[in-house]
This record gives C-alpha cells, sequence and structure tokens, in this order.
C-alpha cells in the first residue's frame, strides 16, 4: 500500500525512545521510506539505528543543528507527497497514518492535519493551541487557565474545556505527530530555522493559515505521546529554548512594542515559580531579557 508518505523523525540523545519508535513502525509493517535525521547524538543513537534499522535512512549530522533545521534536511532528501514529523518518543500505528494520509488526499485545502495525542496511559495529552496572542500567553504564564480552567478568555491559550473529540480547524496543533503537505511547503517555506528548538510548528501553522491553507485536528486516529524525553536530559537548557524561541515568534509575527511586555510578564512568572519551589526556572527569570 503506497501512503505516499516519508516519516521524518530527528533525534537526539534519545536512544531508547527511538529504538522503541522504531520497533513499532516496522511492528505495524510500515514500509519505507523512514527517514531518521540524529543530530550529533553521543548516546549511540545513530550506531543503534544503522545497525539495526537497515531499512531506515539515516542523516548522521555532527552537531546540534536545532529541531527546525533538521527536519528541513529530512524534508529535502525526500519527494513525498506528504511528510509526516514524528517524534522519538511516540507510538504510532499504520492505520493512523493511513487515515491521516486518506484526509489529506481527499481534502486538497489541507496544509498540515494530527491526530489525538495520548499520554501512555491513554489519557488525553492536549495537542491543540490558540496561536499566542499577548492576551492568551499573560494569562497562561500567570496560571491564570489553569486557575480558572472553564474560562473561555482565561483559559483560552491550550483550549481547555475542549475534549479534542470532534474534527476541526485549529490554529495549531503539537508537532509531535504532524503530517504536512509538500505543495503547501514550496508555497510557503519550510520549517524557520529561526526557532532552535519549539514554536517552529507554531509558526509554519500560522505561515500556512495566512496563505489559506487549513489545519486540521483529526479526533478519531491517535498517537501515543511520551512527551519530553529528549527534554529532560537537561531541563533547564529546554526552558531556555522554549522561551528563546517564543520570544523570537513575536519578533516575527507581532507588533515591537509587544516583546517587552511579553518579557516581564514572563519574568514575573519565573520568578514566582522559583518561589513556589519550581528551581528549573531561575535561568528564565534572570535571564528572561537575553533571551
Amino acid at each position: 500500500m503506497n501512503l505516499f508518505c516519508t516519516i521524518v523523525i530527528v533525534s537526539y540523545n534519545c536512544r531508547q525512545a527511538l529504538q522503541t519508535c522504531l520497533l513499532k513502525l516496522i511492528a505495524e509493517g510500515y514500509p519505507p521510506p523512514i527517514l531518521v535525521v540524529d543530530n550529533g547524538s553521543t548516546d549511540g543513537t545513530p550506531e543503534m539505528v544503522a545497525a539495526d534499522f537497515p531499512t531506515v535512512q539515516l542523516i548522521q549530522n555532527t552537531k546540534n543543528h536545532g529541531f527546525a533545521a533538521a527536519c528541513n534536511q529530512g524534508i529535502r532528501a525526500c519527494a513525498s507527497d506528504f511528510i509526516l514529523l514524528l517524534n522519538p518518543d511516540t507510538l504510532l500505528k499504520r492505520a493512523t497514518l493511513q487515515k491521516l494520509s486518506d484526509i489529506m488526499r481527499s481534502q486538497p485545502n489541507i496544509g498540515a492535519c494530527g491526530p489525538r495525542v495520548l499520554n501512555t496511559d491513554g489519557t488525553l495529552q492536549s495537542s491543540c493551541r490558540r496561536f499566542p496572542t499577548l492576551g492568551a500567553m499573560t494569562c497562561d504564564e500567570l496560571g491564570l487557565g489553569r486557575l480558572f480552567p472553564r474560562s473561555r478568555r482565561l483559559a483560552r491559550y491550550r483550549m481547555h474545556g475542549w475534549l479534542h473529540d470532534e474534527n476541526r480547524d485549529v490554529d495549531q496543533l503539537m508537532g509531535s505527530c504532524l503530517l504536512v503537505r509538500r505543495t503547501a511547503l514550496e508555497q510557503i517555506g519550510l520549517l524557520d530555522e529561526r526557532f532552535f528548538l519549539y514554536f517552529e510548528e507554531v509558526d509554519l501553522c500560522l505561515r500556512l493559515q495566512q496563505t489559506g491553507w487549513r489545519v486540521l485536528f483529526v479526533a478519531d486516529q491517535n498517537v501515543t505521546h511520551l512527551g519530553g524525553e529528549c527534554s529532560k536530559i537537561d531541563p533547564r537548557n529546554a526552558l531556555g529554548h522554549r522561551y528563546s524561541s517564543l520570544f523570537a515568534f513575536y519578533r516575527k509575527h507581532y507588533p515591537s512594542w509587544q516583546l517587552p511586555v511579553l518579557r516581564l510578564v514572563v519574568q514575573i512568572a519565573a520568578l514566582t515559580r522559583v518561589l513556589v519551589g519550581q528551581r528549573d526556572y531561575w535561568p528564565v527569570a534572570r535571564y528572561a531579557w537575553k533571551l
């Protein structure tokens, strides 16, 4: 069965998670092409892929070029109609990819789509967001959305209250399992490599919608996502990348006066987290104006 699709997986020091991911794909009978772009792992990841999965195409970088840049390497290295950007800490069924591909072929105005994302215990992992406007991010950073999850205004960013139980167009989808149409990428460009880690898919979804493409959430298909396996290696550095990318998103898409306001909100929120014991946020609280 030809899915007209290449799976592109970016790895960085996540050997065990990637091995489990690839074993699941092979067990599901997914044929080549599967393409792994390794970003300079030092834990034996590329050696494992080469030895255990000879049918998987491997691009081995000598250093970490960032997630967006590595995804672009994979996209350029394949010629499929659709590209599935898949995190290494996921478990994907062949039927899910088949359904997503069928939807994309039947509705040519969809630029990207993605399934429900589940935790390993089968519970829902919220995978859809609104675009990070200043008001939405202020409420999210200050924890107002968690305090008032039923409020449409205060919980707007994370779309609390929606059960992810119906197909619908959304602002942005989590990049852990994102199927993208090549012709859409040819129109808007590939992932923006200024985003080293995080917010590259937010930028992609925004550019898709600005040029008339739809971004669709598919409720009746699932992928299991362990979540943050690579970032667990260095959580403080991961937080730094998250906020650096958030600020880069604001520099690119929003009026210049909004960025200093957001930096102040982030700094206040990070200091509050430090005071209640979340020490990983100390670098963000200290260096928010330099990120």
